[in-house]
């Protein structure tokens, strides 16, 4: 009678500790839901303990002082807050002698993330190269010219995040990657080892896969706040995948496309994240998954 007791007590243990109950299964991460009402818009809400609304707001394009190849290069070596305002504040369009003139150049591109809490705030800029064109003309005693400009975000494109005038983020941008070659950047030594735990990571965290079924359209590669961080977006998969530390830390989840017909002029995004990821980072993932909508206005 005592042994039928024991291995009473060892069998409900045991359901017990099991991550199925009442037909419900434990998830490994967490998720918010990012509603967007216009969905040719870049604004966007969220019901989180403490941002509430966000916005992507693009400024003006500006020819940069810096080409692109070195603005990593010159973070590292002097510093992002002594070069900031000669990014942000005073890089002006270079006055044109030449009737007619195109010439390469070096572009910044500024856009900011804002929320409903102003210190919360991110500047983004990415320096990539381009042609800018200016043709000089008369009329009537007027003296007037129009510019014209192409921004290339192929090569040599480079990006920081910027919080305060502080970088808290450097990356590179890549067009069209492939997901092995992002990778291997990722992990240069292990490539064959961090795929497969990256695979084996989907599928117990997320539970999904499919990462390296897709094309994708674009990969961010750098550095966040000191560690190793990498972000690559798929229209074809409607997802964008962040990474830290070389593992999947979260899934933004775009609704397909073709269930949102064209009169429908709002739309509901998940943002999945792992759950050991810690409170206050949930506000940089949020942030961070904003990057996606970035790139989709600039490049897809």
């Amino acid at each position: 009678m005592k042994k039928h007791k024991y291995f009473f007590s060892v069998l409900f243990l045991t359901f017990g500790m099991s991550p199925i109950i009442s037909g419900q299964t434990y998830k490994n991460y967490d998720s918010i839901s990012i509603f967007q009402p216009k969905m040719n818009k870049n604004r966007f809400e969220v019901n989180t303990e403490h941002i509430k609304s966000l916005r992507i707001k693009n400024r003006k394009s500006k020819r940069a002082t810096y080409p692109a190849s070195e603005v990593l290069e010159d973070i590292g070596r002097v510093g992002l807050t002594l070069i900031v305002d000669a990014f942000w504040g005073s890089l002006g369009i270079e006055t044109e002698t030449a009737i007619g003139d195109t010439d390469e150049v070096n572009w910044v591109v500024n856009s900011e993330i804002n929320c409903n809490i102003p210190n919360l705030n991110w500047k983004i800029q990415i320096f990539t190269e381009g042609i800018h064109h200016k043709e000089f003309y008369a009329s009537n005693g007027f003296i007037g010219s129009d510019g014209q400009k192409e921004i290339w975000m192929d090569d040599n494109t480079y990006g920081i995040i910027l919080h305060q005038k502080d970088t808290i983020g450097r990356f590179i941008l890549l067009r069209n990657p492939d997901i092995d070659e992002v990778i291997e950047k990722i992990a240069p030594n292990d490539f064959e080892d961090k795929k497969f735990e990256i695979m084996s990571g989907l599928k117990s965290t997320f539970e999904q896969g499919n990462l390296f079924l897709w094309h994708m359209d674009y990969g961010i590669i750098g550095k966040f706040r000191g560690k190793d961080f990498a972000m690559v977006g798929s229209d074809q998969a409607h997802k964008a995948y962040i990474f830290q530390d070389g593992l999947v830390i979260g899934i933004l989840q775009d609704p397909v496309k073709n269930t949102y017909p064209q009169s429908k002029k709002s739309k509901e995004i998940e943002l999945l994240m792992d759950k050991k990821i810690i409170e206050h980072s949930k506000n940089d993932m949020l942030r961070l998954a904003m990057l996606h909508f970035y790139m989709n206005s600039h490049i897809l």
